[in-house]
């Protein structure tokens, strides 16, 4: 299970800061956030098994907390939200709910 939340967080770190960096963003206002986020995601999903489940959830949990922004940049002026954007925020969630019982010391 490590492993395929590690790969759904490296496609999401991974597609978010491509996104960016090939210029699909309009906004400047979630450019540097999300390159963190990227950034943040990618190196989660490389660290070591020991220190994987603390780094996963806190990456999907700042990236949740990013995404969440621009969720509310799209609800408020009334336009259609981004689907991958909301498939980015459903693994984001994924990845915290399955790993944060691990973390706390409820699985092995």
């Amino acid at each position: 299970m490590l492993l395929a939340l590690r790969l759904l967080s490296l496609i999401v770190g991974g597609f978010t800061a491509w996104r960016v960096l090939d210029g699909h963003m309009v906004g400047t206002l979630f450019k540097v956030p999300d390159l963190a986020v990227g950034a943040a995601m990618v190196l989660a999903a490389l660290i070591p098994n020991k220190g994987a489940a603390a780094a996963l959830v806190a990456a999907n949990a700042y990236a949740f907390g990013v995404f969440s922004v621009a969720l509310a940049s799209y609800l408020v002026p009334s336009r259609p939200v981004e689907p991958l954007l909301i498939a980015g925020m459903a693994v984001n969630l994924v990845v915290i709910l399955l790993l944060f019982p691990k973390m706390a010391g409820g699985g092995h």
